[in-house]
């Protein structure tokens, strides 16, 4: 009976061996694919361009593997860093949605790392897709983990000087730090936001403001830290006095700011 016990054991390890062995296999081969096709990727005709993103696009989808992922996003990050929107946002979306299916956080990271060059493109629209990029990454990711890189990734828009930009972005920055626990991130986004609270701009001035408000409050009561609450409170006690602000802007301060000690009391 120990005997065939055994040899059940020999045969079950053999098994996973050989399991083992044909992942490691589709895994090489895989990453030697998307290794080929990065010249590709950046190709000047737009046919060969095309097919190779695509081609990168459906191997990083395909396998489960956040080493292949990752070179699926390195493959991409070319196409994303174009001037011209018919190639990068194809691609930003790829990006996108190879890093939302994915487990590890490395993989998520990576991603955020990689839409550096569409998050500072000169054009809105782009960066408009990059941020929407942004949120569906920070949508499926353990934000403990990534709401840092998050952060760092959304700097660039939230410190844009268009509106159409940076709205989008004070909201992309909120939910990507949002249930994180990371009072780290938590304090970063603070600091972020001081930009667009000072936002004096003739158009939408108001607005952006009224957002950065909203943002901090919500970081504010979010957040478990007292260092954390005690900095968006001084932060909202300073604008509801703040000169040139609007009535209306300095009263949303002033509510900002009693809400958030509550949660301090609580």
């Amino acid at each position: 009976m120990r005997q065939v016990r055994m040899m059940i054991c020999a045969a079950m390890l053999a098994l996973m061996c050989s399991v083992a062995g044909v992942a490691q296999g589709a895994t090489a081969s895989a990453i030697a694919e998307l290794m080929a096709l990065r010249e590709k990727a950046r190709h000047p005709e737009t046919r060969v361009r095309v097919e190779a993103t695509h081609r990168a696009w459906a191997i990083g989808l395909e396998s489960a593997d956040a080493a292949v992922k990752i070179a699926a996003l390195e493959v991409l990050s070319e196409p994303a860093g174009s001037a011209s929107d018919h190639i990068r946002m194809p691609a930003v979306y790829a990006m996108a949605e190879i890093a939302g299916a994915a487990k590890e956080s490395r993989v998520h990271i990576r991603a955020l790392e990689l839409l550096a060059a569409p998050l500072r493109a000169e054009q809105v629209p782009i960066r408009d897709v990059a941020i929407d990029a942004v949120n569906i990454i920070t949508a499926s990711s353990n934000r403990a983990e990534t709401a840092p890189a998050a952060v760092r990734a959304l700097a660039p828009v939230v410190r844009s000087g268009v509106n159409g930009v940076r709205i989008p972005a004070i909201n992309a920055l909120v939910r990507a730090v949002a249930a994180s626990g990371n009072e780290a991130a938590y304090s970063s986004a603070l600091d972020l936001l001081v930009e667009p609270l000072n936002s004096m701009a003739m158009i939408g001035g108001m607005e952006v403001r009224m957002m950065a408000v909203a943002a901090v409050e919500r970081i504010g009561m979010e957040a478990t830290g007292t260092a954390v609450k005690a900095k968006a409170m001084g932060l909202m006690r300073s604008y509801a006095g703040k000169s040139g602000w609007e009535t209306e802007a300095r009263n949303r301060a002033s509510l900002a700011a009693t809400v958030i000690e509550r949660t301090l009391r609580d």
